[in-house]
């Protein structure tokens, strides 16, 4: 009989892992309330906010890259799409008064995070709900070309539309994190 729970099966996730992205989606909840509930900001605070927005998603990228028993390809993958996503969220804080490059930036990582969501669910058959985890990551890619794309020429419209996105994504996180405990639990 198994002492641990992780002991006697092979898990997706390490035992921390789902803990991580559980807290990381609730940080991008928060964040991303912050941005929808007070647009009337500087672009200064804008850019600030949007930065953590991608320091989350490369935390979550990290997360499966380090804790997630997937093949080494996939894991390089999440790697360098994590690194991206912590130099676009440097690029934000440090853009100046430029609405469009804000935009920009947030909208090529999330186009990263969701191509790389989309294939490591595809290639990877130890995913619970790897179709759900496909769909989230088509999905956060077509947002990432909206925002990319999208007409915002004040931080008002960007703020909102980013604030919401981010809900959006840290309630799909939870709810991966949600699903790998239940899996576990499955196991104990």
């Amino acid at each position: 009989m198994p002492t641990n729970r992780i002991e006697g099966r092979t898990a997706v996730f390490a035992d921390w892992a789902w803990q991580a992205l559980l807290v990381v989606g609730a940080c991008s909840v928060l964040v991303g309330l912050t941005l929808a509930v007070w647009p009337n900001k500087s672009v200064t605070v804008e850019g600030i906010l949007c930065g953590l927005v991608l320091l989350a998603t490369g935390g979550a990228q990290f997360i499966v890259a380090f804790g997630a028993n997937i093949a080494t390809p996939l894991k390089v993958l999440e790697f360098f799409g994590g690194l991206t996503a912590l130099l676009f969220a440097l690029w934000c804080i440090n853009s100046g008064q430029w609405v469009l490059l804000l935009a920009l930036w947030i909208g090529m990582g999330w186009m990263i995070r969701g191509i790389v969501q989309a294939l490591v669910a595809a290639w990877s058959d130890e995913f619970t709900g790897s179709g759900w985890q496909e769909i989230f990551g088509l999905c956060t890619t077509v947002v990432g070309a909206v925002v990319a794309v999208g007409p915002f020429q004040s931080t008002v419209s960007l703020s909102v539309a980013v604030g919401l996105f981010t809900i959006a994504l840290g309630i799909t996180e939870m709810s991966t994190a949600a699903r790998v405990e239940r899996a576990g639990m499955a196991f104990q």
